[in-house]
């Protein structure tokens, strides 16, 4: 499905969250979001999922602009306060809790196949804090995209947590591969660690061309 963002504002108390930022991500090519970890990176994630009015500017998906149809078909990955595991509950624990969200069986037999297919059993009772940046990353999009009616991933700022950008972004790419839209957030500087590939930028705006 084709995510586009066209120069969206969300607004808090304050003044804006997120100045007018346009994007457009289509299956199979994941592509980047360029912003520093904070306010306007997270009203980003939450505006293409469905979860945040807008103040100014247009969120569809296929062309449709409400937001129970993205609130449906967007996950929403490792957002901070909002669906990002608590640091201080355990691995299992966290898992449990991404996996129901997921709409999968969060009991103990469910969670512990999930932590020994991504080879993490040994650490069912660390606390979450203490993943690997890399397997926390590919634990939770695979959670993700594991649900039913997922077919947007929006990744929040994966960077965030040290790490090697390429693991996350090669694992940004197989997902896509099996025909989902990924969007991943990110620091300017990952971005350039990374070769600088396309991508877009939080507070900037564009001509989008929409496909037919």
């Amino acid at each position: 499905m084709e995510l586009i963002a066209d120069r969206v504002e969300v607004a808090g108390v304050r003044g804006l969250l997120l100045l007018p930022t346009s994007l457009r991500a289509t299956p199979r090519h994941p592509v980047l979001v360029a912003a520093d970890p904070g306010y306007p990176s997270v009203a980003l994630a939450l505006a293409l999922g469905g979860r945040v009015p807008l103040a100014s500017g247009s969120v569809t998906l296929d062309g449709d602009p409400d937001p129970v149809l993205r609130r449906r078909h967007v996950s929403l990955v490792d957002v901070p306060d909002v669906t990002s595991p608590e640091d201080a509950v355990s691995v299992h624990s966290a898992v449990a809790e991404q996996l129901a969200l997921a709409g999968r069986p969060s009991d103990r037999a469910a969670t512990r196949a999930v932590l020994a297919a991504h080879g993490l059993a040994d650490f069912a009772h660390e606390r979450f804090e203490a993943l690997d940046a890399t397997d926390r990353t590919l634990l939770l999009t695979d959670i993700a995209a594991s649900r039913v009616t997922t077919r947007v991933l929006v990744v929040a700022a994966p960077d965030r947590h040290g790490g090697s950008p390429e693991e996350w972004w090669r694992a940004a790419h197989r997902l896509a591969s099996t025909g989902l839209t990924v969007v991943v957030g990110c620091s300017h500087a990952t971005v350039r660690a990374l070769g600088d590939p396309p991508h877009f930028a939080v507070g900037e705006t564009t001509e989008l061309e929409v496909s037919a």
